[in-house]
């Protein structure tokens, strides 16, 4: 679908302010049952950042006499990743008679294609 002329769009805006969550995300590989099932924040934004930082790996060298000074171990920053956001969208239409009659495994079509567009799908 066109865009209408004239109409100012946020890609050409100069002036918005960044959208940078203030958590980091530690995407390293473990289970986290804690992080995978709290709310993520919504967007303020087209363009939204957020930071991520991993666990060093481990390693068997790392013993430390009693008594010896440690040695420092390097600081790693975090990564800062970024995404659009984009409007979706799906909408079902269906026939008033195909809503009035008697359907299987469904009890109204409008509300199953309703249901199915709002299932996620991976892009391939």
């Amino acid at each position: 679908m066109a865009v209408p002329s004239g109409t100012f769009q946020t890609f050409q805006s100069i002036g918005n302010r960044e959208d940078l969550a203030n958590i980091i995300y530690d995407i390293s590989p473990m289970d986290t049952p804690f992080m995978s099932n709290i709310a993520r924040t919504s967007a303020d934004n087209v363009f939204c950042e957020w930071q991520t930082d991993v666990l060093a790996a481990a390693v068997a060298t790392n013993a430390q006499i009693q008594g010896d000074d440690g040695n420092t171990s390097t600081a790693v920053p975090t990564v800062r990743l970024g995404n659009y956001s984009q409007i979706l969208t799906k909408v079902p239409r269906v026939s008033g008679t195909e809503r009035a009659i008697n359907t299987a495994g469904r009890r109204d079509e409008f509300s199953y294609q309703i249901a199915k567009r709002g299932q996620f799908s991976a892009l391939h």
